[in-house]
């Protein structure tokens, strides 16, 4: 038996348990997608086209992936749901921590957004979209998505911290976090202004020393002074290795902590590089529809729960 067909067998016996579906040829489709993808170590449909068990061209393997992904029958959520559900049993009242992450792909024509439940060291899918465009993302862009992952771990989490970088700076991502009733550590731009309860106004690279830490509690934020974060700030160095300031609002108490909890989103840069770079290569795409790519991601996702075994 080849390493495919037992890799097959084995994804074949889990799946088609945790998914009732009424066409069990989706189930086989997508099964081979995934083993593709685990044996090439790519989400590229030439390389995964290398191991579906036909004697055809590549070329008519290729189109043959190309019309799987594009199966209107396939609801992404309702497939991945069940099988997150089948990862999270057992879990209650515990506190999980989620990270936001985007990557672009073709170019920049798409962004895929992902929301992922840190696991030791590691980033687990738990949902994710298809954005449009390039640049900063509003708010109201996730909001489906975000209340989704709400619904989903309120059944299984008592807490929930989310950890963002930069390139959701927006105030609006800390007012939403506390509407979902989270908590929230997310990176600003180190020249965002602070008004102090001492009244002092000033950017945070004017108010705190080269190399040093500071917590400052109950700050109103930019100019207009129109939201109320805690502010923890710490160094890192950038990839000259020149200083560069780490300045992340929360809704918790501005301290250590709250530094060393967001330093674990930088623990699992590893996994984004899995998915992007390197590993399933899903930054080099090339993909040009959102619902082929919305599959794909499924298939990453699961790939992703089987190399971690859970």
């Amino acid at each position: 038996m080849s390493s495919s067909q037992e890799l097959y067998n084995q994804l074949s016996e889990k799946l088609r348990e945790l998914v009732p579906v009424k066409n069990s040829k989706q189930v086989t489709n997508w099964i081979w997608i995934i083993v593709g993808m685990l044996q090439s170590e790519s989400c590229h449909l030439s390389q995964i086209a290398n191991y579906l068990p036909m004697k055809s061209k590549a070329s008519s393997r290729v189109t043959l992936l190309r019309r799987w992904l594009m199966n209107s029958h396939v609801k992404v959520w309702f497939f991945y749901k069940k099988v997150l559900e089948h990862v999270f049993a057992g879990w209650t009242s515990v506190s999980a921590t989620i990270i936001l992450d985007g990557v672009m792909l073709f170019g920049d024509r798409w962004q895929v957004f992902r929301v992922s439940l840190l696991h030791g060291n590691r980033a687990i899918p738990l949902a994710w979209t298809v954005v449009e465009g390039k640049g900063l993302v509003k708010v109201a862009k996730l909001k489906s998505m975000l209340e989704k992952v709400q619904r989903f771990l309120k059944k299984h989490v008592k807490e929930v911290l989310f950890l963002a970088d930069a390139g959701f700076r927006d105030r609006d991502w800390a007012q939403f976090c506390t509407e979902l009733s989270w908590s929230y550590g997310i990176r600003i731009a180190c020249n965002t202004y602070l008004t102090l309860p001492n009244g002092t106004v000033d950017r945070l690279d004017r108010l705190v020393p080269e190399n040093q830490n500071r917590y400052f509690q109950h700050a109103l934020l930019t100019k207009e002074a129109d939201w109320q974060a805690n502010v923890s700030v710490t160094w890192t160095t950038d990839k000259n290795g020149n200083p560069e300031m780490v300045p992340v609002i929360t809704n918790q108490t501005a301290c250590r902590a709250r530094l060393r909890e967001y330093g674990r989103r930088m623990a699992i840069e590893q996994s984004f590089r899995d998915d992007k770079s390197g590993g399933f290569d899903l930054e080099h795409t090339r993909l040009q529809h959102a619902k082929r790519i919305d599959h794909r991601l499924l298939a990453v996702a699961i790939a992703t729960l089987w190399c971690h075994e859970l």
